[in-house]
């Protein structure tokens, strides 16, 4: 019949596409919502989140391994939310530590995988906003960057400190030498007015 839903019982929106249900018009409360795609932020977007907006790093692994290791800068930037029980008992504790549903969260697990993905997904059901997976999860995240913040060299790559030359230097005639005159060898033997290959006289001191 035209105008009235057909007599098959059926979902709103799914293989009926009449207007009317039983005579009156659908509501459009009734109509199906689109699906919600999982909110997702790289590390690198996750630390400029944590630095310019005070984003919280949820950190889901056990208690175990987050005292053993986990993010220390920005200060009390690192939440544990160990992941137990249902979903349900996890997201009233993390209410418990921010009732604010307005709260940034970077939602991490230790890989990245899918227990941060189903945790992302509840909070967003419970009402949190700004919830995101961070991608990688924690150990993702400290291969581009370590507990304090800092960013790490890329794998492979030698990266000095300032001490390894110095401390090799020691045992190296000439380089001690180098270090005591600022580094600048050359110069401190022409200023003595010594020949290349002669050596600086013992120091007075």
């Amino acid at each position: 019949m035209n105008g009235v839903c057909c007599s098959t019982p059926r979902r709103v929106g799914v293989g009926c596409t009449a207007p009317f249900i039983c005579g009156r018009e659908r509501s459009s409360s009734l109509r199906l919502a689109p699906p919600r795609a999982l909110q997702t932020v790289s590390v690198e977007e996750g630390k400029k989140l944590m630095d310019r907006s005070s984003y919280k790093f949820l950190d889901m692994r056990s208690s175990t391994e987050y005292s053993e290791e986990h993010l220390t800068k920005p200060p009390r930037c690192s939440v544990n939310v160990p992941w137990e029980g249902s979903a349900g008992d996890w997201v009233a504790s993390v209410s418990g530590q921010f009732p604010n549903r307005a709260t940034g969260l970077l939602v991490a697990c230790a890989d990245g995988g899918a227990t941060s993905a189903q945790a992302a997904e509840a909070l967003v059901d419970a009402g949190y906003s700004s919830a995101f997976q961070v991608e990688g999860g924690f150990s993702g995240w400290t291969q581009v960057f370590s507990t304090s913040g800092r960013r790490k060299p890329p794998p492979g790559r030698w990266v000095s400190t300032g001490k390894e030359a110095l401390k090799s230097g020691l045992n190296i005639p000439g380089v001690a030498e180098s270090y005591d005159e600022g580094g600048n060898l050359i110069t401190a033997r022409y200023a003595e007015g010594l020949r290349d290959g002669q050596a600086l006289p013992p120091s007075s001191g």
